[in-house]
C-alpha cells in the first residue's frame, strides 16, 4: 500500500510548479520510500511463504502416508512465482511419485489473479498424464492459460471468483488422467 501511495505522490510531484531541484530532491525521497516499502513486503512475503511450506510439506507427507498419487492443495503464497518453485520442489523430493498442483490467489477471496502451478512424475507424464495439460484444462475454468512441460508447467487467470470450481476441475481432470495414465 506505500508504494502505492509512493506512486501517486510521485505523479502529484510531477505535476507539482516548483522548482526542478526541489522536484529532484524529492523524487530520490520518494524512491527511497518506494524501495523501503517493496523490501518490507518482499521480507514479510517470504516470511509467510516460510510458514506456508512447513504446512504444504505436512499434507504432502500425509498425502504419500495415504498413497495418494495425485494432490490439489490451495496454498497461499500471493501467486508468486519464486514461492511456487520452492513448493514444486519440495513436493518433488518428498513425494517423487506423486503428481502434485498447487493453486495460489494473489489476495485469498478477492476474486483476482489465480496462480496453477504443477509437477507431474516422468512415468505419469509419459502415461500420458501431463503437468502442462493438467494446468491448462483447470485454468480453463476461469479463463486461464497456462503451459509448460509434461513434468512441470504453471499458468495463470487474471480474474477467478470460484477458487472450489478451479479446484474441482483440478481434480476431476487429474482423476480422469491419472486412472488413464495407471
Amino acid at each position: 500500500e506505500l508504494d502505492k501511495q509512493a506512486g501517486a505522490l510521485r505523479k502529484e510531484l510531477d505535476e507539482a510548479f516548483t522548482s526542478a531541484v526541489v522536484k529532484a530532491e524529492l523524487r530520490v525521497r520518494i524512491e527511497g520510500v518506494q524501495k523501503k516499502a517493496v523490501e518490507a513486503k518482499k521480507k514479510a512475503l517470504a516470511a509467510k511463504v516460510d510458514k506456508i511450506l512447513n504446512v504444504v510439506n505436512e499434507q504432502i507427507e500425509e498425502a504419500v502416508t495415504d498413497n495418494k498419487k495425485v494432490l490439489v492443495l490451495n496454498v497461499d503464497i500471493a501467486a508468486d512465482s519464486k514461492a511456487s518453485q520452492k513448493v514444486m520442489n519440495a513436493a518433488k523430493k518428498i513425494a517423487p511419485d506423486m503428481a502434485f498442483m498447487g493453486l495460489s490467489e494473489e489476495e485469498v477471496g478477492s476474486g483476482g489473479k489465480l496462480m496453477a502451478f504443477a509437477v507431474v512424475p516422468e512415468a505419469m507424464a509419459a502415461d500420458g498424464f501431463k503437468a502442462d495439460d493438467w494446468v491448462r484444462a483447470t485454468l480453463a475454468v476461469c479463463g486461464g492459460r497456462g503451459g509448460g512441460k509434461p513434468v512441470s508447467a504453471q499458468g495463470q487467470a487474471a480474474e477467478c471468483s470460484d477458487i472450489d470450481a478451479v479446484v474441482e476441475a483440478a481434480n476431476a481432470f487429474a482423476t480422469e488422467n491419472a486412472v488413464a495414465a495407471a
